[in-house]
């Protein structure tokens, strides 16, 4: 069968709001829908891959090209933000007298399956999980033409339209099983996904993902499509994987995109020693979780070409944490970013105000943790309760929220807590981007971080963008 898989356009102001942050843009490839189609193909399938985020066409000509293919099943992945967008391509096509089959999928979709398909009609049937095996069942039971309720996974409408939940699909055990990502289905990939050089040294560079799943219980995390049982690609499929972009696409930087990819201990450290003993050369951003950031694991990764680690702190204020499920304190959260700068490690940490609980108390508290911690970035957000987070579940408990999918961004504020405003929370984010980064030390260690004219460029871009963002009125 033909199958084109999409990863549907979101606007600036969607992601950003009144925010302008449109000239600091980055992508990376939808990882998600490649592994989806490495695996499709592997079964016999032709496959197609649009990413709207980084086509260079319009989009009108993009749907001819998707309608050029004349797939029989449409694959649509999508936010919640961006769940409209992805809609809006099912209606287009349709209009364009398609005859594919339209399949949605990803976190939104299976947080909230069935009222998607009643507000959706003209999407046929979703993807709840991961998304690999559901969706070669459902090509093989429709080129069959065999019954649908045995596709584990799969919510879809019967012959009278009732929405049909069958039942959830197994999580695959052994990823090592799936095939690598689909990278040649990218057009001009890597170089048409650009990096922030804040994060990336060198160029081409790559995202991946060795592991599923997350073993937190951060209450404003859904975890519903890997679920909360870590399932790990082995430490030789990884290499093997860094191997093949490294020969086959000249990739020099990695951004590793795992929840955690410190957390297996003897996973990394075959794969530090490789990188290594192989001098492999390699400059790489990681996320990590400040439990596991100890002194040997940030020595394995700074020696295999680690340089930066991005790490979620959330919040200065150990009330706000505990009511996250965060489980973590302050002392150990600045302990734990001292080894790593002390190792040679920049840290980006990552803060959301407007926190259930929050009061102006505990953003000032924030705030002030923020600076006194030895971070070289930071980066803030406002909470956003997504279908599906456990936050979710009583939010109105706690303060006024938005309830539109199309507005739930990062940047936006959609949700307040009781007893404060947006102009509030607007204040706190101004205040802390101000004294965080106007600070001697901080742009002193930015500047030495532009070693070339596109690491120039960009951080000329965010500095306009920064200026701008600090003075708007909303």
């Amino acid at each position: 069968m033909r199958i084109a898989l999409i990863n549907p356009p979101t606007s600036r102001e969607q992601l950003y709001g009144n925010w302008d942050l449109s000239s600091v843009d980055t992508y990376s490839p939808p990882l998600g829908l490649l592994y989806m189609a490495a695996y499709l193909r592997e079964h016999g399938h032709e496959l197609s891959v649009v990413d709207f985020p980084a086509t260079k066409t319009t989009y009108g000509k993009t749907l001819d090209s998707i309608c050029e293919f004349d797939p029989d099943i449409v694959g649509l992945s999508a936010m919640t933000i961006n769940i409209f967008n992805a809609n809006q391509i099912a209606v287009d096509l349709r209009k364009r007298a398609t005859r594919a089959e339209v399949v949605i999928g990803g976190a939104h979709f299976t947080a909230v399956p069935v009222e998607s398909l009643e507000r959706f009609p003209e999407i046929d049937c979703g993807v709840m999980g991961e998304g690999e095996i559901t969706l070669q069942e459902l090509a093989k039971a429709i080129e069959e033409g065999a019954d649908r309720g045995t596709v584990d996974g799969l919510v879809w409408r019967n012959e009278d339209g009732e929405i049909v939940v069958n039942r959830p699909r197994e999580l695959i055990q052994d990823l090592d099983e799936l095939p690598y990502p689909a990278w040649d289905l990218l057009p001009d990939f890597p170089d048409s996904y650009p990096h922030s050089p804040l994060e990336v040294k060198r160029l081409p560079a790559a995202s991946i993902i060795t592991s599923r799943g997350c073993p937190h219980q951060c209450t404003f995390c859904d975890r519903s499509v890997f679920g909360s049982r870590v399932r790990h690609h082995g430490a030789d499929y990884t290499i093997g994987m860094i191997r093949h972009l490294k020969d086959e696409y000249r990739v020099k930087d990695f951004m590793i995109l795992d929840d955690n990819f410190l957390l297996d201990k003897q996973k990394l450290d075959r794969i530090c020693n490789v990188v290594v003993s192989e001098r492999m050369d390699l400059k790489w951003y990681c996320l990590s979780h400040v439990k596991f950031m100890t002194e040997d694991r940030l020595q394995a990764v700074k020696a295999a070409g680690c340089w930066v680690m991005e790490v979620g702190i959330e919040s200065g204020c150990e009330r706000v944490l505990k009511h996250l499920k965060r489980n973590t304190k302050k002392e150990k959260i600045a302990t734990a970013i001292k080894t790593a700068k002390d190792l040679g490690i920049k840290v980006k940490g990552n803060f959301i105000f407007g926190l259930p609980t929050e009061t102006k108390e505990s953003l000032e508290e924030t705030i002030e943790f923020a600076k006194s911690i030895d971070i070289s970035l930071f980066q803030q957000n406002f909470l956003t309760v997504f279908p599906g987070c456990e936050i979710a579940l009583d939010a109105e408990k706690y303060g006024f929220l938005e309830s539109d999918w199309d507005r739930l961004s990062l940047w936006q504020i959609t949700f307040v807590p009781f007893g404060l405003s947006k102009d509030d929370l607007l204040r706190a984010s101004k205040k802390a981007y101000r004294e965080f980064y106007l600070r001697p030390r901080i742009m002193f260690e930015i500047l030495l971080s532009i070693t070339s004219p596109r690491a120039f460029r960009s951080a000329f871009s965010a500095l306009t963008a920064f200026t701008k963002s600090l003075v708007r009125r909303s």
